[in-house]
């Protein structure tokens, strides 16, 4: 009797457990993005807070932005950003996961225009990727020209008191003082510009996380687009 009862009890067990995987609702996946008409010079965020899980929580977000049904980016929280580099429609995938493994899928595609004028910061990190007090960093600013323009002007903001060397002018009147490139030349669609800069980060710097900003303007056509690309770094 007794072996019966423990048989009895284990069968419901495993009832129990068969009703409750089966009872798992799957999630809907949903997103938005903004800017409304990115272009290839602008950040595009994409908001997936809009998904659900009827009956728990969704725990994964995975980014495929390219279409190419590989996911480029998983996420715990539903915000995601990056940059694309050529202009046209994009398949994006998402897929979300919610905390019992049940998973969901959406497709959209977004139109992305052809900004006048590209540009990319690319700061080079040491081995490994750690910034200390001390060390030397090279800055590379990297312009596409999309439409003729005339007057152009960059200006650079790194971190406060970190040292400025010029390595490559491309031919503009570099302001030291105020961090400024300056062409007085014609620029003609599809040529390229490429700055170089060195930075030596303060002796005594102490670990955080240090904000570049910046901003290329023209004269004709009247332009102020902000620099992209990498924008921040940590010391150690």
């Amino acid at each position: 009797m007794l072996k019966s009862l423990k048989i009895f009890a284990l069968f419901l067990i495993l009832a129990s457990f068969a009703v409750s995987a089966q009872s798992n609702q799957a999630p809907r996946a949903d997103f938005r993005t903004s800017p409304a008409n990115p272009d290839t010079n602008t950040p595009v965020l994409f908001d997936a807070s809009s998904s659900r899980d009827p009956d728990g929580q969704i725990v994964r977000y995975e980014w495929d932005f390219n279409g190419d049904g590989k996911f480029d980016e998983t996420k715990t929280t539903p915000t995601a950003s990056t940059l694309f580099e050529r202009a046209g429609d994009w398949r994006i995938n998402l897929r979300v996961t919610d905390n019992r493994g049940a998973t969901a899928s959406i497709s959209k595609v977004i139109k992305i225009n052809e900004a006048p004028v590209v540009l990319r910061r690319q700061i080079a990190l040491p081995a490994g990727g750690r910034v200390t007090a001390g060390q030397i960093l090279r800055a590379t600013l990297h312009i596409r020209i999309n439409k003729p323009i005339n007057g152009l002007g960059l200006d650079e903001d790194p971190p406060a008191n970190w040292a400025v060397r010029e390595r490559d002018n491309a031919g503009a009147v570099f302001k030291r003082s105020q961090m400024q490139w300056l062409w007085s030349r014609r620029f003609e669609s599809g040529q390229t510009i490429t700055v170089v800069y060195e930075l030596t980060v303060p002796p005594g710097t102490r670990p955080g996380v240090f904000k570049f900003s910046g901003q290329l303007t023209s004269f004709s056509p009247r332009l102020a687009i902000s620099v992209v690309g990498d924008t921040e770094l940590r010391t150690f």
